[in-house]
Parts: structure tokens; C-alpha cells; sequence
């Protein structure tokens, strides 16, 4: 049995690796009209792995109060999950099992994969696997992303990222959102692993990926992946002038690196007028005074279009809409009955007809439209207990916190909990959790051990 946990461990971080191809060949059948949906099916089986790695590591462990501890929360959610379900069933105008069932499935990945990581990681700490495989993992898995995005472009066999405007690739990757958060949350690890891995300038090439990715990321035309890149550099940046004072040595490579990243950085702005992203700014002004003007005519514009006009320009761009569907949202769940309101509305709320359902696309507003009060304390626990451990670890840790390690997991875990309020498709979309979720383990464990002996584990890092 322990031979499988081992084995499963390191599974658990080749895993990560084959991401970007589940999700190309998910796109690609989306294409041709294939609505098996290949990827999901794959996620969840390895989901169910996971359940019964986590309880014969738990097991094996022997350590029965956090055990009872970790199995008693699983308990609860799932008690939890069963009660969205029926009272939903009883209530909902239209229950559609396929989607319940699926979009809660889909919910239960991140905590399932949360606690399989922690302790895959644990176990490969211990014998320093785990230098061989994290943070190369991510970052082969972002060479991959960029090579599909490269190709697709070159080839001209996109998918559009905003196919209203036609603006925008997400390659062979069928959903821009998600991409856009996948890109971003991973983007700090791998300028980590580029930084660490050029000691010298004749390893340069490293940092010729990060360009290439940045690239690819930016055909994407999201806010999202901009702003993500962006912030990711400033870190890095940050981090290299704290190093430079802190650190005697080196002074004259930490100045080499400063520029390379301001350099970088400048080249991004300086190409913002050509990106897809600037004309998408463009063309939402123009949207906001077209529609303004055809307010004004006989034909007029739809409630929900009349709600976009009135929001502040800038909430209504950042944003995309989704205040729109909050309020929708909010409104079906202040008409919601006393049960739907303590363990959620389930998918989308309230909705007559398929076509009508719209998440808000912000993802711990829809949580809590679809969990409830209850129902949203149980399923966000580890999260903020996570945020809450991290927080008090960065202050205590401070003058510790500017590694390229240290500084990149800070920048990367940011991102994810910053994405999934401002776009989404983060928390509750398995294909982008599971890079939020493993990095969030990483720093996890990585701030335990910290905390623990008072010691940074500089063991655990980029394998030299």
C-alpha cells in the first residue's frame, strides 16, 4: 500500500503535464461537434482515485485525530451537497439532473484535489522528489499551452476568444476564460523556475520561453491574462531589488536580471496598442454608445441591456457584463425559499428554460448562490483556511518573502483567489483548479515547514 501512495504521489505530478493535451482534445471534439466531453470524464476518474488515496494515506498515517478531522469536514460536504440536491429538486422550476449533478461534481474537485496534492507533496518532500517534478511540471505544462496557442495561430485554426468581435485566440482550447486563467495563476511559477534555472546568461534561453508564453497569452485578448502577466513581472521585479540590497553577492547578475524583467515589461506596453485586448477596450466604448443611442429609438433595448448601459463604464468593462447577472441572480434568490437560501439554488439559480440559465461568472458569488449560507461556509473552509495560514505566514515571514520562490507562490496564489472574483472559472472549473490547487498546496506545505522549525525549506525549490 505504501508503494501505491508513493506511485500515486508522483502520478498526482506528471498529472499536471497532460493538462493543456486533455483539454486540446476536449476543444477539438467541441469542434467537430462531439459532445462527450473527454476531459471532465478523465478529471473525474482521477477524482475518484484520489478519494481513496487520500483515505489509505490518512490510513496509513495513523494519525487519528486529523484524520477524523479531515474525513468529518468530507462528511459534512458531502451531507451538505445531498441537501442541495433535494431540497432543489422539490423546489426549482426546472431541475435538470445532468446539469445538477455535473456542475456539483465539478464543484467537489477542488477540495478533493486540494488535500490529494498536500499530501502527494508531503510524501515526495521527504525524499526530495518533489524538486524533480514541481514547479518543471507547471512549467512544461505552459510550454505545452504555448505551443498548441503558437501552432493554432500560424495554422489559423483558432477558436475566436470573443467570436461576437471576432477578437482574440484560444487556440485549440475551447473555453478563452478558462485559458485566460490558467495562463495567469501559472505565469509567476514560470518566471520562478526561468529565474532560478539562469545562473549564468549562457542559460538565457529559459527566459526566451517565458517570452514565447507571454505572447501566446496575450493572442488570448482577455483583461484577465494582461493584468495577471503584468502583475507576475512586477513581483519579479520587486523581489530582484530586495535581493540586490539584501544579498552582497551577485550584485552585478541581480542588475542583469532587473533589466531583462523591466525590459520585458516595457516591450508589453509598448505592444498593448496591437493587442487584441486594446481593441476589445475600443469596441465595449463603442458597444456602451451604441446602445445608448438605440435606447433612444423605437426599437429600443432589452432590460437586461438597459442594465449594462446604466453601470459605470469602467465596473461594466472590468467586469464583462456579470454585474448584469448578478443582479438577475440576486433577485431569483431573494425570491428563493428559506431551505434554497441555507443550502444554495444549485445551477444558475432559478431558470424556465435551458438556454436562460447564466452563471454570474464570478466564482464566489455563484458559490453562494449555489451552496447557500451553509452550504458556502462548508465549501469555502479550506480555502479561507488556506488564505487565513498563508496571510499570517507572509507577515511573520516577511524579510523571508522575497526568494523568487517565496515571491512568485505570493504573486501566483494572489492571482488565483483575485480571478476567481473578477472573471471566474476558477474555483469551480476543474481544469483551471487543478493548477490553483497545486500551487496553493505547494505554498502550503511550503509554509508549514517555515513556520514549524522556524526554517525556510530551501531544500524545496528548483532542482539545480
Amino acid at each position: 500500500m505504501q508503494s501505491f501512495i508513493k506511485k500515486y504521489s508522483i502520478f498526482l505530478m506528471l498529472y499536471i503535464i497532460f493538462q493543456p493535451v486533455l483539454d486540446a482534445v476536449t476543444g477539438t471534439m467541441m469542434r467537430f461537434n462531439i459532445n462527450i466531453t473527454f476531459g471532465v470524464l478523465i478529471r473525474m476518474i482521477v477524482m475518484a482515485i484520489t478519494v481513496f488515496y487520500i483515505l489509505l494515506f490518512l490510513i496509513l498515517n495513523r494519525d487519528n485525530k486529523h484524520g477524523f478531522r479531515i474525513m468529518g469536514y468530507f462528511v459534512v460536504l458531502a451531507i451538505v451537497s445531498v441537501i442541495n440536491l433535494v431540497v432543489n429538486y422539490k423546489t426549482k422550476t426546472l431541475f435538470v439532473p445532468s446539469l445538477e449533478i455535473t456542475t456539483l461534481a465539478k464543484s467537489l474537485y477542488y477540495p478533493i484535489m486540494l488535500l490529494g496534492y498536500f499530501y502527494a507533496f508531503e510524501e515526495l518532500a521527504e525524499d526530495r522528489i518533489i524538486n524533480r517534478f514541481f514547479p518543471k511540471v507547471v512549467f512544461i505544462a505552459v510550454n505545452i499551452i504555448s505551443i498548441i496557442m503558437i501552432v493554432a495561430h500560424f495554422t489559423n485554426t483558432s477558436f475566436s476568444s470573443y467570436s461576437y468581435y471576432k477578437l482574440g485566440e484560444s487556440g485549440w482550447f475551447f473555453a478563452a476564460n478558462e485559458l485566460s486563467a490558467i495562463v495567469s495563476i501559472s505565469f509567476p511559477i514560470m518566471i520562478w523556475y526561468a529565474l532560478k534555472k539562469i545562473n549564468t546568461w549562457s542559460r538565457i534561453y529559459y527566459w526566451l520561453t517565458v517570452v514565447v508564453a507571454i505572447y501566446s497569452a496575450l493572442l488570448i485578448g482577455t483583461k484577465g491574462s494582461l493584468l495577471a502577466i503584468i502583475f507576475g513581472i512586477c513581483m519579479a521585479i520587486l523581489a530582484t531589488a530586495i535581493q540586490f540590497f539584501q544579498n552582497g553577492g551577485q550584485r552585478k547578475f541581480k542588475a542583469g536580471i532587473a533589466a531583462m524583467l523591466v525590459i520585458t515589461l516595457g516591450g508589453i506596453f509598448a505592444a498593448y496598442p496591437a493587442m487584441a485586448v486594446s481593441r476589445t477596450a475600443e469596441l465595449h466604448s463603442d458597444m456602451i454608445k451604441y446602445k445608448k443611442k438605440q435606447a433612444k429609438t423605437k426599437k429600443g433595448i432589452t432590460k437586461d441591456q438597459k442594465k449594462y448601459v446604466e453601470t459605470n463604464k469602467t465596473v461594466s468593462y472590468l467586469f464583462s457584463g456579470r454585474t448584469v447577472y448578478f443582479e438577475n441572480a440576486a433577485h431569483n434568490f431573494s425570491k428563493a425559499t428559506p431551505a434554497q437560501k441555507a443550502f444554495g439554488m444549485g445551477y444558475a439559480t432559478n431558470f424556465k428554460k435551458v438556454k436562460q440559465a447564466k452563471l454570474v461568472e464570478m466564482d464566489y458569488v455563484d458559490i453562494f448562490f449555489q451552496f447557500g449560507f451553509i452550504g458556502t461556509i462548508v465549501y469555502l473552509a479550506p480555502l479561507a483556511y488556506c488564505l487565513i495560514y498563508l496571510i499570517g505566514a507572509f507577515l511573520r515571514k516577511f524579510k523571508y518573502m522575497w526568494s523568487f520562490k517565496w515571491a512568485m507562490l505570493v504573486a501566483s496564489v494572489a492571482v488565483g483567489f483575485g480571478m476567481a472574483l473578477m472573471t471566474g472559472h476558477v474555483i469551480e472549473a476543474p481544469s483551471v483548479s487543478i493548477y490553483f490547487v497545486t500551487i496553493l498546496s505547494y505554498a502550503m506545505l511550503n509554509a508549514r515547514i517555515f513556520l514549524r522549525t522556524g526554517e525556510d525549506p530551501y531544500t524545496i525549490d528548483v532542482e539545480e
